[in-house]
């Protein structure tokens, strides 16, 4: 007796038999299996398609600026996945796609557990590029900072080292990460870490075609270093400087360097100094000021890179080892004010702002006239 075989259905979820057109429960189209055996609506995405005859895609997880993650399934191993499609005109796109070739090769050079892993890229039937990752199970530590607003110093640090323990490893393949932020940091559990979305990584002395142009602001402002704003050319100490503005951020419960503009954020970032933890929580150790103060310094030939700043770290968990720190949720001084939404401290630029030759700042100030 032949086997009969079924597929979940995108429209009622039920297993139906491979090869029918229409979900018997809803009416709704279905595989058209005779061609590409994709989903035939749009309204659902790749849902319910097999790409490449290997990976099954079972559910959307989310949407970005570049296209959307979907949790598929290995066919015949039987391993969950995550699987990154680039959707619409950006498939289309060269310089698009040679981001999304980058981002994958970026990754993929580096093997560290603290670094999402990448395990395959391809493109569909269709011309959709796609790649294939490790599945994470968890929330991104910005999601924990607007439901906690900041974290115990202990759960900080061990955040902390696990993403310059990433990065010292990125950094040893020579990829630098470029847009290090919350958004970015997966908390898979309350001890592990990922680094993930390498999309505007750069690999120093590889000879591949640039995928920013002159007067491109990549990343998010409130984590960029003093260089990295009023573009000078960076390197991996901008990664150092943007994982001690996260340490801060989630000890203090805000960015070190506020402005009312993006324009008045990096004016402060080159120019102004910040409260040190201490000054804002003074229950907060010296010893805390100290990292942060050389993850902070703005000279990048003077500042702490990756490696000493996770040295720093590890001698503070072990200083701190025992000691009950006084943590209250007290609000920052009345002077400060309000503390922003994390919304609006972290207001990001497009993935990247093209320009046609104007100066940083006119970017700018045209990325915020039309955001």
């Amino acid at each position: 007796m032949a086997s009969v075989h079924f597929r979940p259905c995108p429209h009622c979820q039920l297993p139906h038999e491979v090869g029918l057109k229409a979900c018997p429960m809803t009416g709704g189209a279905l595989f058209d299996t005779e061609t590409t055996r994709r989903a035939v609506v749009d309204d659902v995405g790749l849902v319910g398609s097999l790409l490449d005859d290997k990976y099954e895609v079972l559910e959307e997880l989310g949407r970005g600026s570049m296209g959307r993650v979907y949790r598929g399934r290995h066919a015949k191993i039987g391993r969950d996945v995550a699987l990154k499609v680039l959707l619409g005109d950006l498939a289309k796109s060269a310089r698009v796609r040679d981001r999304f070739v980058r981002e994958a090769q970026a990754t993929g050079r580096v093997d560290h557990p603290n670094v999402v892993q990448i395990w395959d890229v391809g493109v569909t039937a269709d011309g959709l590029p796609y790649m294939v990752m490790e599945l994470l199970r968890g929330e991104p530590l910005s999601q924990r900072l607007d439901r906690e607003r900041r974290l115990p110093l202990a759960d900080a640090l061990i955040v902390a080292r696990q993403v310059l323990a990433g990065l010292a490893a990125a950094h040893a393949a020579d990829v630098v990460h470029r847009d290090v932020k919350p958004e970015n940091i997966v908390l898979v559990r309350r001890d592990r870490v990922k680094l993930v979305d390498f999309g505007v990584a750069r690999v120093l002395g590889a000879e591949t075609p640039a995928i920013t142009q002159r007067g491109d602001l990549i990343g998010t402002p409130g984590y960029f270093a003093p260089e990295q704003g009023s573009g000078r050319e960076i390197d991996h100490r901008t990664d150092a400087w943007a994982a001690t503005v996260v340490l801060y951020e989630m000890v203090v419960g805000e960015l070190p360097f506020l402005g009312g503009s993006v324009v008045e954020q990096l004016a402060a970032i080159v120019n102004a100094e910040p409260l040190w933890p201490s000054e804002v929580r003074p229950y907060l150790p010296a010893s805390l000021d100290r990292v942060i103060q050389a993850g902070l310094e703005k000279d990048p030939d003077r500042r702490a890179d990756v490696q000493a700043l996770l040295t720093m770290v590890k001698d503070l968990e072990l200083e701190l080892e025992g000691v009950n720190l006084r943590d209250t949720a007290d609000e920052l001084p009345a002077a400060a004010g309000p503390a922003p939404e994390r919304g609006e401290r972290s207001k990001e630029l497009s993935d990247t702002i093209e320009d046609d030759g104007q100066s940083v700042l006119d970017t700018i100030d045209e990325a915020e006239g039309s955001a």
